[in-house]
């Protein structure tokens, strides 16, 4: 029912599970929006932003836990990776059927970020990557892997897409941003992702395996979801002149790029919101910021017309 075969390391034995779709295709990436994309601390330099701007040294991962507060006696007892290859897309699923084979599961993921070293994640950097370095430790005999770069998409997909949509769930991502119907899977027979745990304690005392079957399938459309929020992050990122945004994206875009310190770009994009309809307190805050940034090039003519219609428009 799982779909999976037994693999083994040195460390023992594991099962492991393995698919290929044809969708979501490849990501295309390039450096600038790389740059745009993680953390303004990054120190990466030109040539390791290049290298990590390259999809095939990517490796998506999502993990399964039997629990969702971290700490030492929470394990990731289904590891799933995703990446692109041969036109499509790679899912590999390593499942630790019970507590001895977690060493053999952490092995198989240090040797797939050695051939894959930009971790791509959903929340990554606040969960599943901080509880598996925290599992690497307490084996104390593999090292926590090194990584070229961690690309979690939580944090852009919430400065794009918050204003438009509230939540930004993977879920409610794949249902109002990437289009449900179009993506070539569906969520209507997922599980509660709450019950988890549940599905896999029960598995581990020999209950049930109908609960554990669906944390697979959950898990894989969780990573191609990933996949396909990743291509439709770089597409609208990278094509701010020609794309089809949303006016509230248009603005969400403007205000990652003045964050980013892209004030010539980000009052391009600005100025192109205001030629959208965006809804009144919004366009209230784009004019002003189109403004101020139009003072810091100089413009003056064109800061005293935006901060002269703001004011006009805040008049009874």
């Amino acid at each position: 029912m799982l779909g999976g075969e037994i693999a083994r390391n040195r460390y023992g034995e594991f099962l492991v599970a393995r698919q290929w779709y044809s969708s979501p295709e490849r990501c295309g990436a390039d450096t600038e929006v790389l740059r745009l994309l993680l953390s303004a601390n990054s120190e990466l330099t030109e040539w390791e932003l290049q290298r990590a701007a390259d999809p095939e040294k990517w490796l998506l991962l999502d993990t399964e836990t039997t629990g969702l507060v971290g700490g030492t006696g929470t394990y990731a007892f289904l590891i799933g990776l995703a990446w692109w290859e041969s036109g499509g897309i790679r899912i590999e699923q390593l499942f630790m059927r019970d507590h001895d084979e977690e060493h053999s599961i952490l092995l198989e993921l240090a040797d797939r970020l050695a051939e894959r070293p930009v971790l791509v994640t959903f929340n990554g950097k606040c969960f599943d990557w901080p509880l598996l370095q925290n599992r690497f430790r307490m084996t104390r005999q593999i090292a926590t892997p090194a990584f070229a770069a961690h690309l979690d998409l939580l944090h852009p997909a919430r400065q794009l897409w918050r204003l438009q949509i509230g939540s930004v769930r993977l879920t409610e991502l794949e249902q109002y941003v990437l289009g449900a119907e179009s993506l070539g899977w569906s969520r209507r027979n997922d599980i509660d992702s709450s019950r988890i745990p549940e599905f896999y304690f029960e598995f581990l005392r020999g209950v049930a395996i109908d609960g554990i079957a669906g944390v697979f399938h959950h898990n894989r459309m969780d990573l191609r979801g990933l996949a396909a929020l990743a291509g439709r992050i770089f597409r609208m990122l990278s094509q701010l002149e020609g794309g089809e945004q949303e006016p509230l994206e248009l603005y969400a875009i403007s205000h990652l790029l003045n964050r980013r310190g892209e004030c010539s770009k980000a009052r391009r994009v600005y100025e192109r919101c205001l030629s959208m309809k965006l809804p009144e307190p919004i366009a209230r805050r784009a004019r002003n910021e189109a403004a101020r940034l139009a003072k810091r090039e100089r413009d003056f003519g064109r800061a005293t017309e935006l901060w002269n219609e703001l004011a006009s428009s805040s008049e009874p």
